[in-house]
């Protein structure tokens, strides 16, 4: 994101708020993403939590990921949070079910779209 995109930015905010966004699409360095925006906090708990099951042998990263969700909010954000995320095209190595939870750093988005 070249420029500081205030209604993305706006956008994030009420999510953190709320919980839970819209879905929304991103272009970031070529490639297309869609996924619902979530809360910063929703997104690290519920990565910790499928790393802390029992049957996963990851069970121990989940700790990190708590305490992330423990982290005081930056503001301007920094990153945005994308729940049950597609690949949507791009020419990138992705898998096309990129997974329930997805990271995308703001600085790297040069275009979006709400669904």
């Amino acid at each position: 994101m070249a420029a500081r995109d205030e209604l993305l930015i706006d956008l994030i905010n009420r999510t953190e708020m709320e919980g839970t966004g819209p879905r929304l699409t991103v272009v970031a360095h070529g490639v297309v993403l869609t996924g619902r925006l979530t809360a910063h906090r929703s997104w690290a708990v519920s990565v910790a939590d499928r790393l802390d099951d029992d049957s996963a042998p990851d069970e121990l990263f989940g700790e990190a990921f708590r305490r992330e969700a423990d982290e005081p909010l930056a503001y301007p954000p920094v990153f945005l949070h994308l729940h049950g995320c597609q690949l949507i095209s791009g020419s990138s190595s992705l898998p096309a079910a990129l997974g329930e939870y997805f990271r995308v750093p703001l600085e790297s988005v040069t275009a979006w779209s709400v669904r």
